[in-house]
């Protein structure tokens, strides 16, 4: 009767740490991608907050991108994003705004900054191709593009 106990005993605790890990593993989620991906996104969007609020954050993009939210090199020290005043003297920004202005979502008016400083990446050969890309996407005339 006494070895029932213990084991019965022994395999109620290792239930309830299996119950806790498992908790605790998952959080409240529970495997709720979706309450996950909020909070990831509310969480992204407090921490661009308070780096615009720093300074710390002036991005080219319509959304801000996240890339820059982490160190990155040849972009600033630390947590920062100088997309914006990369692009406008013509220097290239992060590869995420990269993408972001080749599919139509940089700020509309930087446009006519995005050919050229892509091309400081990408290599002056392709200057005049992405300069009809810009145009295409955000209908900003070659000639008034540098």
């Amino acid at each position: 009767m006494k070895n029932k106990f213990i084991i019965i005993a022994f395999v109620a605790v290792l239930v309830i740490l299996f119950g806790e890990m498992y908790f605790f593993s998952f959080g409240t989620y529970a495997g709720n991608m979706d309450e996950m991906r909020e909070d990831f996104i509310e969480m992204k969007d407090d921490m661009i907050s308070e780096m615009i609020h720093d300074g710390d954050y002036a991005c080219c993009l319509e959304t801000p991108c996240t890339y820059c939210i982490e160190k990155t090199p040849g972009h600033g020290e630390g947590a920062t994003c100088n997309c914006l005043e990369d692009v406008v003297e013509g220097r290239h920004p992060c590869g995420e705004c990269i993408g972001e202005i080749m599919e139509g979502h940089g700020n509309g008016f930087l446009s006519k900054f995005f050919a050229r400083s892509i091309a400081e990446e990408m290599g002056e050969q392709y200057h005049e191709v992405l300069k009809e890309m810009m145009f295409d996407k955000y209908s900003v005339s070659v000639e008034d593009q540098l």
